[in-house]
């Protein structure tokens, strides 16, 4: 027999017990990919800050039907990952997101030879951190082999006053994994200092830029 929730009282004391997931309580950290360099600190800093959206991927099977008697059996027999994310971003006033996302498509084909850059050049990963009411991470999904397919169009115009501008993109990847914190972890690591924010990221060696938590893992990992 199903389990349903004799009354509301238990249903109140689940979501104590257990909280709830806030769709406004996220960050987004996109890494500069190889070729453009490590030098963004302070520009993937406010590109994290300013994602005012951005979509959390899925995944799937593809499937056959397979019969061999009785009714038909669907047979998983490859994962698929929705392979494209969206996201948005409030714009400074001197455009300098929209000009990251320029260069970082220029990489992947040249403007004036059409000629497409290598792979693991314009490539990286994304992090996107679900975080709870403490500013504390609870579950992280990192996409891989990330690069911008599409860059949107802004419309402008004289009636919109007041409305500041949003840069929308595409990002391509290949797959993602998931890390989710456990409830100790959360309590044990300290949340960071402002003034050491900056400090959360260092240098990748041979280019990009890593993220150094509270913990003392980068990117999650624990180093050895």
């Amino acid at each position: 027999m199903a389990y349903t929730p004799a009354n509301i009282n238990q249903l109140v004391q689940e979501i104590q017990s257990s909280g709830l997931a806030y769709n406004n309580r996220y960050e987004v950290l996109v890494y500069t990919p190889r070729f453009m360099g490590s030098s963004r600190i302070n520009l993937m800093k406010s590109m994290s800050l300013r994602c005012d959206s951005v979509t959390i991927p899925g995944r799937g099977f593809s499937t056959t039907p397979f019969r061999f008697y009785g009714p038909a059996r669907n047979m998983p027999y490859e994962q698929i990952y929705s392979g494209e994310v969206s996201m948005s971003v409030m714009l400074s006033e001197d455009l300098r997101e929209r000009k990251f996302f320029e260069e970082w498509m220029s990489g992947v084909s040249s403007i004036f030879n059409y000629k497409m850059g290598f792979y693991s050049d314009y490539t990286t990963i994304v992090d996107i951190d679900v975080i709870n009411k403490q500013d504390q991470s609870t579950y992280t999904f990192t996409l891989e082999e990330v690069y911008p397919k599409a860059i949107g169009d802004i419309q402008v115009g004289y009636d919109k006053d007041n409305e500041f501008m949003r840069q929308d993109v595409t990002l391509c990847y290949r797959k993602y994994t998931q890390i989710q914190r456990p409830p100790q972890q959360q309590q044990q690591a300290p949340l960071p200092a402002p003034e050491a924010a900056v400090q959360r990221f260092i240098t990748r060696p041979g280019g990009g830029i890593d993220r150094v938590g509270a913990d003392g893992t980068v990117n999650g990992i624990l180093g050895g």
